[in-house]
């Protein structure tokens, strides 16, 4: 493939790494910022000749984006966060569209088999009235949004699973909290922090479910390895649908 990475901090450096080593060119680095862009903005020309955009830049920019590859007609595979809320609007313009569009809150692998282990817990923790839930991340200090997409992934997977719990409480709390919420809390801090910790909590005994990624590679090599299979296929698309056809499970 020839691609275009839009935005060039330590997930895109991640990313060019991983894409040449297995065999791809990036032609294009689309960076405001980074001495190494060639291009500081998204512009019809910086996608000449390309076949696919990973765009890990800024959540405020993903319409403008999607805009723009649309009129090149060139495909993209978004994993920014804090954008979220526009996605039906997004998702009406690409099924009108002739791209492919792939999107993740996270593309490692470990982190979707970790989504399906705190789905399956809960279903069953929900049936004991006896454990409380809570959850707890740690991003690098360098991350711009708060709760990550990852989190906002997990409480979602809770409350769908857990019929108990009706709601989710991210903000500090000066009061008791109430026993159909789940309190979430988030911390950055350090330079290479990921890490993601879904507690099951009784009087007698407490389990804990951890995910911590170890550097950038697992979520960098899980986006190139998602372009890959995005290379060629047009519509929408989510994890989802990558992995049930690459593991054959629905998350």
């Amino acid at each position: 493939m020839n691609i275009a990475l839009l935005g060039y901090g330590s997930m895109g450096k991640s990313i060019h790494r991983i894409a040449l080593e297995r065999g791809h060119i990036v032609s294009a680095i689309i960076d405001p910022n980074a001495p190494e862009a060639n291009f500081r903005e998204i512009i019809p020309e910086a996608l000449l000749g390309i076949n696919l955009v990973l765009d890990f830049s800024h959540g405020f920019a993903v319409q403008k984006n999607i805009k723009i590859c649309l009129k090149s007609e060139v495909s993209l595979l978004v994993g920014t966060t804090g954008w979220y809320e526009k996605l039906p609007e997004i998702r009406k313009q690409i099924e009108s569209g002739k791209i492919g569009f792939l999107w993740s809150s996270n593309f490692s692998l470990g982190i979707h088999l970790y989504f399906r282990i705190i789905a399956e817990t809960a279903k069953l923790i929900g049936a004991f009235d006896e454990y409380d839930i809570w959850g707890h991340e740690i991003h690098h200090c360098n991350k711009s949004d708060s709760p990550s997409g990852t989190t906002k992934t997990l409480e979602k997977i809770l409350l769908e699973n857990i019929p108990r719990k009706k709601s989710i409480v991210e903000e500090k709390l000066d009061r008791r909290r109430e026993d159909d919420e789940i309190h979430f809390s988030s911390v950055r801090g350090g330079v290479v922090n990921f890490a993601h910790t879904i507690g099951f909590d009784s009087a007698a005994d407490k389990i804990l479910i951890t995910h911590e990624a170890r550097n950038r590679d697992g979520y960098a090599l899980g986006a190139v390895k998602a372009a890959e299979w995005l290379q060629g296929k047009k519509g929408y698309f989510e994890m989802e649908d990558y992995l049930r056809e690459i593991l054959n499970f629905k998350l």
